[in-house]
């Protein structure tokens, strides 16, 4: 019976080490593994620009649509387009040259809450800087910078347009998007494809782009989904990452830092713990083999 259990033991002992060793490697992978297969596996198109491919744009959403009924009459300060002679013929940004209150002969509603949301405020501050000398390179988001108006098409599911929706957002949002990756949100909406989960328009609107900084906004926002949540509920940091904080000091601020903290202090006890269950087991099994080879 000694003689069975001798040699039964390292065999146990090296199966025990294979599966802890298997189990840390899915702990060290596991938070990369969001970032890598959303961002890149659901790409929301090209950018808009100067050239249109007609194959592509006959399968979006606006492929019944000519380009008069966008376009008009392709005049701008008396000349017409395309006018070669200009010189900036083709040099200057397609998404930045379009009047975009065209849009809303079509899409009044979704027009009318872009000019009362976030995004219009900021190109506002944004003009205004320019216009007194002290404008930016970073430009504020106007319609073809979150659509792509040749190629996006229409009655794509929820999941699929919340996916892309990451990307969209993240291009100007990136420590927001990865911290909303690494949410249960997030997780749950783009990993597991849950139609039920909260995309980045279910909290801060579609056109409207609430920064819920507000309380009230907050809660109110938490509310469409979690009617039974009381005000603390508003208290929970969804984007919990000092890429994201605010510059000035405020209480998120000062809750980000200890969640920082509380972050390192976990990933030190687990790194502690494994190197010394590692360790333990690997002069286990080099004591078993010796003990083996010792009798043998």
């Amino acid at each position: 019976m000694n003689h069975l259990i001798s040699h039964s033991a390292p065999r146990f002992t090296f199966r025990l080490f294979a599966v802890m060793a298997f189990a840390a490697l899915l702990v060290l992978f596991s938070g990369g593994y969001t970032e890598a297969n959303t961002i890149n596996d659901y790409p929301s198109g090209d950018r808009s620009g100067w050239f249109v491919d007609m194959n592509r744009f006959a399968q979006s959403a606006h492929a019944a649509l000519t380009c008069d009924d966008c376009h008009g009459t392709m005049m701008e300060g008396g000349r017409r387009h395309p006018d070669r002679t200009r010189p900036d013929f083709l040099k200057r940004s397609a998404t930045r040259a379009y009047d975009y209150s065209r849009c809303g002969k079509c899409h009044q509603l979704a027009y009318e809450r872009y000019q009362s949301g976030g995004h219009a405020e900021a190109m506002a501050a944004e003009q205004k800087a320019a216009g007194a000398g002290n404008g930016e390179t970073r430009t504020a988001p106007t319609c073809g910078d979150c659509h792509v108006s040749h190629y996006d098409r229409s009655g794509l599911p929820r999941v699929d347009v919340g996916r892309r929706m990451i990307q969209t957002c993240g291009r100007c949002h990136p420590a927001h998007t990865h911290s909303y990756l690494d949410n249960n949100h997030g997780r749950l909406g783009v990993d597991l494809g849950d139609a039920k989960s909260a995309f980045c328009t279910d909290c801060h609107g579609a056109h409207t782009v609430n920064s819920l900084k507000n309380d009230h906004n907050a809660l109110a926002a938490c509310r469409r989904c979690h009617q039974k949540a009381e005000a603390e509920f508003a208290n929970i940091v969804i984007h919990a990452s000092l890429e994201s904080a605010p510059t000035t000091e405020t209480e998120k601020k000062r809750s980000l830092v200890w969640i920082e903290r509380v972050r390192w202090i976990s990933i030190a006890v687990v790194a502690i713990s494994l190197a010394f269950f590692f360790g333990h087991s690997f002069l286990w099994l080099l004591r078993e083999i010796h003990e083996k080879l010792r009798k043998h």
